[in-house]
């Protein structure tokens, strides 16, 4: 039976409010600075009021991004954050009808739309099937109008953006580059329809380029509101989960070289039966020795290709976008020959094997195509068939180990990650200066992992899949180039993007050191303020690839040309993840 977040939110609430012994340590914790006009008293009574009528009370949930770090400090093992969740609920519930403001272009202006007659409007729209109409007006208070003459453009293929776009009348059109310098167009977009899920659930960049057709108004979700309205709202998280998914599938399409040798009505017949799956790290997708069965083709994300001999598992190889496994098996028979697993958060398109079968059976000229483009990405596996027990001396099995290191530390999934040549390098630290000099305190660190000669040291990966991203405020953003960077004029300080970091390469560091000079530090009693100011003084700090300047600091200081920034995957080639008797060979 589906649970009613509100009712499990309330029972929660009501229990917790019960438990709390008033320590006052979350609001001590809370980085905002409305978290010291209120009380635990005044949060746990607002629970209980059927209207919240303080103003603080009012000015703080408002505030409130969710960040979570009121959670870790509670010595009664509440989630405070719930707490605030609910009276912020109680809040927006209650907000008066007002007109919505209207941005065009750089200006704000009135949009003739009041905050209900649009939520009504909305709501009638197929995207928000089934939605309660107060949980809708509730998102519509943190999204954004927008009017668009005809031309402008909304945004540009190959860029990020994380937002989903609503049409509220007008029309935009979907275009794709073609091979010459034409644009194709893909779908007129009018009111009602919508685009985005993408962009918002993928972490991808956009697939087309969005342009106004006619005058447009269009209404746009952050992606916070996006996953905030799927978790407040089971029918709209269907519908969205549905939408991804089936998108996700007929979008890989274009670009699978798999489905590129294949007849249009074989490519329609297989994506018709395709489902759609998303893996967390270390979810097996088969075991070796299990049975034949489906095709995979990798949307995102890497998985870990491996077998085991006698009692040592040997990683093999790792799939990645675009790759095809489990064919070898489908098409000839044969038991799984190795294992295959998500190193990171991976998207596959699984093609039933039935499917494939009836394919082969009506069209059998395909068989070859088949296999030979499906065996690619297994040609590895299928020359190590019969291979020896590897020796940990072997130059091929350590550069493999390097390299799953390397994978399983996110540098694989960065696009401009900072490489240091060690057999040059002279220990001269003017990289680290650099970067301090130029933001005030280094946002790197000389140290990290290690292959052969080549040193990748701890700073920002700017990940395909970058976690850290979400931020109610906008305090760190992903740039339409794909570079991620703190807005300092948005950071509250929290440290959430900080915690989602899996690999640490983002510090929180207090405000005065950056603000203040060297004879202001030295006059400056750091006992004088409050543990409260100190927290709030803290913001973000992150490598952002130095954005806004025409050179990376670190690199154009390093005097001896060690210091770099590279694409991991082309530094390594296409054979970077096709690693063992390749790598053996290259070398000899």
């Amino acid at each position: 039976m589906e649970v009613d977040f509100f009712d499990a939110l309330r029972s929660e609430v009501e229990r917790e409010i019960m438990a709390c012994i008033g320590c006052n340590d979350c609001l001590l914790a809370c980085p905002l600075p409305e978290a010291k006009q209120v009380t635990i008293a005044q949060l746990n009574h607002a629970v209980l009021d059927e209207q919240i009528v303080s103003a603080d009370v009012i000015d703080f949930v408002q505030a409130c991004t969710q960040c979570q770090q009121c959670v870790p400090v509670c010595p009664a093992d509440l989630h405070r954050a719930d707490i605030v969740l609910y009276n912020k609920l109680k809040v927006e519930d209650v907000a008066a009808d007002h007109e919505m403001p209207l941005q065009v272009g750089p200006n704000i202006t009135g949009s003739g739309w009041s905050l209900d007659a649009l939520a009504t409007h909305v709501a009638a729209f197929p995207l928000f099937a089934g939605v309660e109409p107060a949980v809708l007006r509730r998102m519509l208070q943190s999204a954004t109008l927008r009017h668009l003459e005809p031309h402008e453009v909304l945004v540009h293929e190959g860029e990020f953006h994380e937002r989903l776009f609503v049409v509220l009348d007008g029309s935009v059109e979907q275009t794709t580059s073609s091979t010459t310098s034409d644009r194709t167009r893909i779908l007129l977009l009018g009111p009602g329809s919508f685009h985005g899920e993408l962009a918002v659930m993928g972490n991808q960049e956009e697939t087309y380029t969005i342009t106004c057709v006619l005058p447009a108004t269009v209404l746009e979700f952050p992606k916070a509101t996006v996953y905030r309205l799927m978790r407040e709202s089971p029918a709209f998280d269907r519908t969205m989960e549905d939408l991804y998914q089936r998108r996700a599938i007929w979008t890989h399409a274009r670009t699978s070289p798999l489905l590129a040798a294949l007849p249009e009505d074989a490519v329609e017949g297989l994506l018709s039966n395709a489902t759609f799956k998303v893996l967390k790290p270390g979810a097996v997708v088969f075991r070796e020795g299990d049975r034949p069965g489906d095709l995979y083709l990798v949307r995102t994300g890497f998985l870990r290709v491996a077998r085991r001999f006698g009692s040592d598992e040997r990683v093999l190889q790792y799939f990645r976008e675009g790759d095809v496994f489990g064919a070898v098996s489908l098409l000839f028979g044969q038991l799984q020959s190795a294992t295959v697993s998500a190193n990171t958060r991976a998207e596959v398109v699984v093609i039933p094997g039935p499917a494939v079968a009836a394919l082969l059976e009506r069209s059998p000229e395909l068989r070859k195509t088949l296999i030979a483009e499906a065996t690619k990405a297994e040609e590895t596996i299928l020359q190590l068939g019969s291979a020896p027990r590897p020796d940990p001396k072997d130059r091929a099995t350590s550069m493999m180990m390097s390299l799953e290191g390397l994978v399983d530390a996110g540098v694989m999934q960065g696009h401009e990650v900072l490489m240091i040549d060690t057999a040059i390098c002279t220990d001269c630290n003017n990289c680290v200066d650099a970067c301090g000099r130029r933001h005030g305190y280094s946002r790197i660190e000389r140290a990290g992992l290690q292959l052969g000669n080549m040193l990748f040291p701890s700073a920002c990966r700017h990940c395909e899949d970058p976690v850290c991203l979400l931020c109610s405020v906008n305090g760190i953003v992903r740039e339409p180039d794909g570079e991620i960077r703190i807005v300092p004029d948005n950071c509250i300080g929290c440290g959430a993007c900080a915690e989602r970091c899996p690999y640490d390469n983002i510090q929180m560091h207090e405000l005065v050191e950056q603000e203040e000079g060297f004879f202001s530090k030295l006059l400056h009693r750091k006992d004088e303020s409050s543990a409260e100011d100190q927290l709030a003084q803290k913001i973000a700090v992150k490598c952002d690839l130095c954005a806004g300047y025409d050179y990376y600091a670190c690199v154009h200081a390093c005097p001896v040309g060690a210091a770099m920034r590279v694409d991991p995957v082309e530094v390594f080639g296409r054979t970077d993840l096709l690693i063992g008797l390749e790598m053996k060979k290259a070398g000899a």
